[in-house]
C-alpha cells in the first residue's frame, strides 16, 4: 500500500511515535465552504473517519454556495486506504449537489488518486442499508440466474463429452490409456481405504440404532431386514458417491484449474488438442469404472459392520447373520443402489470438470471454484438419488 509522508507532522497531537491524529475541520462560508482533512489518513482509521465524513452536515447547495473545497494542506500522511475515503467524501457530496474541488495536494498525491480512479468502485455514498427484503429477492434472483447457467453449461459439456466418447468408439486409437487408468487409480484404488472405513462405521451405526428402537417392540432381528434395504439401495451408493465427490472431484477441479491459472489449456488449443478428450473425457469414463466398484466395496462394508453389531447385541453369528440376510432381503435391492452408479459418476466427473475450467487467473477463484464443485456434485447426487428412489418406488422395483 503506499503511504506519502508529508511536511509540517508537528503541528499535530502525536499518537504513537510518528502519527498523528485524523480528523475533519468544517468551514462554512457565504461564497464558499471548506472542509480541511487534517492529520495521518491511513488504513488504520479509515473506519473512525468514514463516520465523521456522515456526520458532516452542510447546508442546501441550492440555499447557500454549492462550491466545497478539500483542503489538503494539512495533510501529515496518506496512504492509499486514506486516498480512496477522500475521493469517496468527494462523491458523497458531489451526489449531494455540491461542485467539489481538491486543493493543495502534493503531487504524490494527485498521482494516486488518478491511480484509484483508475478502477471504478463503490464509495460511502452508496453504502445505505439496503431491507433485508430486497436483499432476499437480489439473492434469490442471483441464485436462480446461476443455476441457468449451471445447467446451460452442464447440457454444453455432457454433448460434448457425448461427442467425444462416441468419436473415440470409431477411433480407438485415440483413447487416452496411460490418463485413464492413472485416475482410475487415484479415483478408485486410493478411495478404497476411506470409504470402506466409514461405510463399515455407519453400517454398525444403522443397525446398533436399529436394534435399540426395535427392541421394545420385540423385532429386534428385522434390524437386519432394514440394513441390507438401506445399505444397498441407499446408504452405499450416496456416502460414496459424496466421499467421491469430496475427494475426487475437488481433485479435478483443482488440477483443471491450475492449468487454466497456468494457460496450459489454451496452449493446447493452439496446439490442436482437444480439452475435452484430453482432459474431461479420461476422468468421466474412470469414475465411471471406479465409482460401481467403490460402491460395491461400500454395500459390503456397511453389511459387515451390521454383522459386527448384530453378533454383540444380537448374540448372532455370521452364518445366522447371512441367513437372516437372504431371507429379508431381495437381490433386485443391489441392482437398485448399482444402477444408480454411473449416472452419479458423471454428474461428479462432469461438475468437477466445469468448475475447473471456469478458474481465472488467481488463487481466490481455483478456491471458489473447489468449494462450488463440491457443493453442487453432492447436491446433484442427492437430487439423483432421489428421483431415481421416487421411480423405481413406483414402479415396485
Amino acid at each position: 500500500m503506499a503511504v506519502a509522508d508529508r511536511s509540517g507532522a508537528g503541528m499535530f497531537q502525536k499518537v504513537g511515535h510518528n502519527a498523528v491524529t485524523p480528523s475533519l475541520k468544517l468551514n462554512k462560508g457565504n461564497d464558499q465552504h471548506s472542509i480541511a482533512v487534517l492529520g495521518t489518513w491511513q488504513v488504520r482509521y479509515v473506519r473512525k473517519l468514514a463516520k465523521e465524513i456522515r456526520k458532516v452536515r452542510l447546508p442546501d447547495p441550492k440555499k447557500s454556495s454549492p462550491v466545497l473545497e478539500i483542503d489538503m494542506a494539512n495533510l501529515a500522511a496518506l496512504d492509499t486506504a486514506g486516498a480512496m475515503l477522500i475521493l469517496d467524501m468527494k462523491a458523497l457530496f458531489s451526489s449531494r449537489g455540491f461542485t467539489v474541488k481538491i486543493i493543495n495536494e502534493r503531487e504524490a498525491d494527485r498521482i494516486l488518486f488518478e491511480l484509484i480512479s483508475r478502477h471504478p468502485r463503490g464509495n460511502i455514498a452508496d453504502q445505505k442499508k439496503s431491507s433485508m427484503v430486497l436483499n432476499l429477492v437480489r439473492d434469490v434472483g442471483a441464485l436462480f440466474v446461476n443455476m441457468l447457467r449451471d445447467i446451460v453449461e452442464l447440457t454444453s459439456l455432457i454433448g460434448q463429452v457425448t461427442v467425444s466418447i462416441v468419436g473415440l468408439i470409431f477411433r480407438p486409437w485415440r483413447i487416452k490409456i496411460t490418463p485413464l487408468i492413472h485416475h482410475v487409480e487415484h479415483a478408485g484404488l486410493k478411495a478404497v481405504a476411506i470409504i470402506a472405513l466409514i461405510c463399515f462405521l455407519i453400517g454398525a451405526v444403522i443397525m446398533q440404532q436399529s436394534v435399540e428402537q426395535l427392541r421394545a417392540y420385540s423385532a429386534e432381528y428385522f434390524s437386519i431386514d432394514m440394513l441390507g434395504i438401506l445399505a444397498l439401495r441407499e446408504v452405499g451408493v450416496l456416502l460414496t458417491s459424496i466421499m467421491i465427490a469430496g475427494r475426487s472431484g475437488a481433485a479435478f477441479t483443482a488440477e483443471i484449474g491450475s492449468m487454466k491459472m497456468r494457460e496450459e489449456i489454451d496452449a493446447m488449443r493452439t496446439l490442436g488438442i482437444d480439452p475435452v478428450e484430453t482432459l474431461i473425457v479420461p476422468r468421466v469414463m474412470a469414475l465411471i469404472i471406479a465409482v460401481p466398484l467403490l460402491t460395491f466395496i461400500g454395500d459390503m462394508m456397511c453389511l459387515a459392520g451390521g454383522a459386527l453389531v448384530s453378533y454383540q447385541m444380537l448374540d448372532m453369528d455370521f452364518q445366522s447373520f447371512l441367513e437372516r440376510l437372504k431371507d429379508g432381503v431381495d437381490i433386485r435391492h443391489f441392482y437398485v443402489g448399482l444402477i444408480k452408479t454411473p449416472f452419479v459418476a458423471v454428474i461428479i466427473g462432469l461438475v468437477g470438470t466445469l468448475e475447473g475450467m471456469r478458474v481465472e487467473g488467481s488463487a481466490e477463484s481455483l478456491g471458489h471454484h473447489v468449494r462450488a464443485s463440491v457443493v453442487k456434485a453432492i447436491f446433484l447426487v442427492i437430487i439423483i438419488d432421489g428421483m431415481f428412489a421416487m421411480a423405481l418406488t413406483a414402479m415396485g422395483i
